[in-house]
């Protein structure tokens, strides 16, 4: 047998191996990754809410959605490290759990960026910090992205008791616009669902996608206009409400 032949037969082992290997992890600790997912969650609209009572801007101009990557995405990832090894999933997938953020303005993206950096509920990994925002793909793709720990306690069961144990775990954030996010989701159907190779014979596609996301981030900047309107609206609304609260 060739060498060629002997590599494609040991992959082909290590796929099944490490396929079978990520179906039990997913299998036994699926619940608690939804239950991390949940906190992760609740810690990031308390943060949102925070924000923005303190910017008096409206609290659904923020939105929080959170995931667990599923095992067929997970396997996806495997498979693009060369079915590389693994004792935890988060080894291959530093994303595992993830959270998206979208505000209606575009300051907003930094504002709430710098409310997780400072909160003590979040240990952000410095070194994966990379605003798309300022520096924007080749794609035209917008949007600041993280890794941070959360504290998480997790049950360890013994023979004769049951203990919490608090652990870190890695999640991803990802931050952006409404405008962005839409713009992400049409560029992320071009390069993942389509596969690296499509967007590598179509540059041309790439090239009208960064155009239209140059003329989308014109309007991100405009609808900063009515965040101050927002803004100056709210701060008067309060005045309002605490003159009437002080002359009864």
């Amino acid at each position: 047998m060739s060498n060629k032949a002997n590599e494609h037969k040991s992959i082909e082992e290590r796929k099944k191996i490490l396929t079978d290997k990520a179906i039990r992890f997913f299998d036994m600790y699926g619940e608690e990754l939804d239950l991390i997912r949940q906190l992760l969650d609740t810690k990031l609209n308390q943060i949102a809410l925070a924000y923005a009572q303190k910017n008096n801007i409206p609290k659904e101009s923020i939105k929080i959605t959170t995931r667990v990557k599923s095992l067929k995405s997970f396997l996806k990832k495997l498979e693009k490290s060369n079915w590389q090894n693994f004792n935890y999933l988060t080894e291959i997938a530093g994303d595992l759990i993830g959270a998206r953020i979208v505000c209606w303005f575009l300051n907003d993206c930094y504002g709430v960026y710098d409310y997780i950096n400072s909160s003590k509920q979040f240990k952000v990994h410095k070194e994966t910090v990379k605003d798309y925002i300022k520096h924007p793909k080749e794609s035209g793709y917008r949007s600041i992205h993280l890794l941070t720990d959360i504290s998480y306690d997790r049950l360890n069961s013994g023979k004769s008791n049951a203990l919490l144990s608090s652990i870190d775990i890695i999640c991803e954030i990802q931050i952006r616009t409404k405008i962005q996010d839409v713009f992400g989701d049409v560029t992320h159907e071009f390069h993942y669902k389509e596969g690296q190779e499509f967007s590598k014979s179509f540059k041309k596609i790439e090239e009208i996608l960064a155009n239209q996301a140059n003329r989308l981030a014109l309007e991100d900047n405009a609808f900063m206009i009515l965040r101050d309107i927002f803004m100056e609206a709210n701060q008067k609304n309060n005045s309002i409400k605490e003159g009437i609260t002080d002359t009864k």
